[in-house]
């Protein structure tokens, strides 16, 4: 079984609109599009606003970042509805035919919280443990989900100020051609492109970058605490219907895939990992 991809439209349209309006604009204003594409201003902004971010953060947030990218294009996360038939099903198969039955169904599972509760699961591990094994693990994902989002919204603090930088460069170069007025014009309007380039990547990429990715961890995150909760149930001898209400609220939309209900709330873990409610909803759903 492998983990399916769902292209975010709204998101590629999103990052194509917003320098698209920008290009647009200045054409009706009577501009030249030559005039925006400036090396010098945007390895000032682009390259400063890098190294401030490499600065401030470890190796691991800046890998972080760069992997999250595929996350702003596309939802990688399993609908959440999706993910309880499949824990109802592997406690179906485990009460059945036993661990050794549920391990060949380990290997296929795509959602590597799940695999690893599974694992933790079939293995002879007191449950106080395999709890603290799979809090551990719940922290480190939130932290390492969020990590890219971080770096992202740095950048969008850095990326105005090397922007207002780049504009004082340019008009200190343009004060020396104060015996050209002729260019005088020309050396003030391309120095305003720096700024230009700050404030438009802060606000159309850093920015929306950064929220979409903390709203993917978001979800991982109540994904995260539905495997936990279920693990502990499982634990406590529920299994298929009783343990799909406790997972579901008493939703049956989990079922066979139903008509989803607009909002379903499960338990929280029973361990200290978050003792906040899971609320669930089918992808699209309001």
């Amino acid at each position: 079984m492998r983990k399916q991809s769902a292209i975010d439209f709204a998101s590629i349209l999103g990052l194509l609109i917003g320098p698209a309006c920008l290009i647009v604009g200045q054409l009706l204003e009577g501009g030249k599009l030559s005039t925006l594409l400036q090396t010098s201003a945007a390895l000032i902004v682009i390259g400063a606003s890098t190294g401030a971010c490499m600065l401030s953060f470890s190796p691991t947030f800046l890998f972080a970042a760069a992997r999250d990218l595929r996350k702003v294009v596309a939802e990688t996360s399993p609908d959440p509805f999706d993910l309880i038939d499949r824990i109802v099903n592997y406690s179906n198969v485990l009460h059945k035919d036993g661990p050794v039955a549920l391990q060949s169904w380990i290997s296929k599972e795509p959602y590597p919280m799940l695999s690893l509760a599974l694992n933790l699961l079939v293995s002879n591990i007191s449950p106080q443990s395999m709890m603290g094994i799979l809090e551990r693990k719940f922290h480190e994902n939130t932290r390492l989900n969020n990590a890219g989002a971080e770096v992202f919204e740095a950048a969008g603090g850095y990326l105005p100020t090397f922007g207002i930088m780049g504009a004082v460069l340019g008009l200190i170069h343009t004060m020396t051609m104060l015996n050209e007025p002729q260019k005088l014009g020309e050396g003030i309007a391309t120095a305003f492109v720096a700024t230009l380039y700050g404030v438009g990547t802060a606000n159309l990429l850093a920015y929306p970058i950064g929220k979409k990715i903390r709203a993917r961890a978001h979800t991982e995150k109540e994904l995260d605490k539905i495997v936990i909760t279920a693990i502990n149930g499982i634990q406590s001898g529920q299994r298929g219907i009783a343990l799909r209400q406790a997972l579901t609220g008493g939703s049956s939309a989990a079922g066979g895939n139903a008509a989803a209900s607009n909002q379903t709330q499960a338990a929280a873990p029973a361990s200290g990992a978050d003792k906040q409610p899971v609320r669930i909803a089918r992808k699209g759903a309001a």
